[in-house]
């Protein structure tokens, strides 16, 4: 029983990170003012469970940037998103919003 168990554990892990694709480059080249972080350049990737996540080129450092990848920051030894995430200079004591990051980013889930 304990076999069949972790064989219905293992395909669903499988069939999860089917539906995950590598990670893509961004930049902040290609954003403009849009851009929401410090750094020049990450990969954007979402790893199983739709967790869309940034990874710093240079360093390596994962962030999460939507809810279910900071349910799995822990887990994933994933740093805090405020690290390197810009101020908006046009709203004094807000941030640049990764919205459009996050949606890109669980497109690469389908």
């Amino acid at each position: 029983m304990l076999k069949g168990f972790l064989g219905l554990v293992t395909v669903g892990l499988f069939s999860l990170a089917a539906h995950a694709a590598g990670p893509q480059l961004i930049s902040a080249e290609a954003s403009g003012e849009a851009w929401p972080f410090t750094v020049a350049e990450l990969h954007l990737q979402c790893l199983p469970g739709l967790a869309v996540v940034v990874t710093d080129v240079e360093s390596g450092a994962m962030y999460p940037l939507n809810g279910q990848a900071k349910s799995k920051a822990h887990a994933l030894a994933l740093e805090s998103l405020g690290k390197i995430w810009r101020e908006n200079p046009a709203i004094p004591g807000t941030k640049v919003s990764i919205g459009p990051l996050i949606e890109q980013g669980l497109t690469l889930c389908q």
